[in-house]
């Protein structure tokens, strides 16, 4: 598959984050769709480390998936 498709998918769910965060008044809410918003920049970074052939996309993800856990508990 091209780029492109993963770069899409990853452009909409990171629009529909953004789009709740904006819209949403719940904390909880709010806290999901920066869940989306995570999810959609990961998906780019595993998509563009995978075009580019290194690990770097790799690590960043993995950073990015703490962060998530982290708020998670905080939630």
């Amino acid at each position: 598959m091209s780029i492109n498709w993963y770069v899409t998918v990853a452009v909409i769910i990171f629009s529909i984050g953004a789009a709740g965060v904006l819209t949403r008044r719940s904390p909880l809410a709010t806290l999901l769709c920066l869940e989306l918003m995570l999810n959609g920049a990961n998906l780019a970074l595993i998509a563009f480390a995978r075009m580019w052939g290194n690990a770097d996309g790799h690590v960043f993800v993995i950073i990015v998936m703490v962060v998530a856990a982290c708020e998670v508990c905080i939630g």
